[in-house]
């Protein structure tokens, strides 16, 4: 099942800016993205390494803890869907943040129903949303 209805015109379209050349410190950030959907995690992969980004793909928690790992600095941010199998994004987002090795999270669901258990003030991305409001949400949270 398909969450994310971006048209691949849409996309392109908003891809046209300058690849590779950063804006600011923050959109030089590493960014760890934790997605099942393999079209999705390609496509917000894409939007954000045309914005400067450096992007690692994770295509479920389990792989995104192990990739984590090898890091030799913990990543600025990382994207995860709320629902994956295994291991779902807020477990993912505690642990990592848990030892060290993210300092922000955005999660990412389809879910209309789907609550977030935590302490802290939390960004969700509703889905389908468009690659602007991804940037955006990126952009705003690395900035704070």
């Amino acid at each position: 099942m398909q969450l994310i209805s971006w048209s691949q015109r849409h996309v392109r379209a908003e891809l046209h800016v300058q690849p590779g050349i950063p804006v600011s410190a923050e959109e030089s950030a590493l960014i760890l993205i934790a997605e099942d959907d393999p079209s999705v995690r390609s496509l917000l992969a894409r939007v954000l390494r045309a914005r400067g980004y450096t992007v690692v793909e994770a295509a479920n928690g389990a792989e995104a803890l192990e990739i984590a790992a090898t890091f030799e600095e913990p990543c600025q941010l990382l994207l995860t869907d709320v629902v994956m199998p295994e291991l779902n994004g807020p477990e993912l987002a505690a642990r990592l943040l848990r030892d060290g090795r993210a300092e922000r999270v955005i999660y990412m669901t389809g879910y209309a129903d789907v609550l977030l258990e935590t302490r802290e003030p939390v960004t969700v991305l509703r889905k389908p949303f468009t690659p602007t409001a991804l940037a955006e949400a990126v952009r705003d949270v690395l900035s704070h």
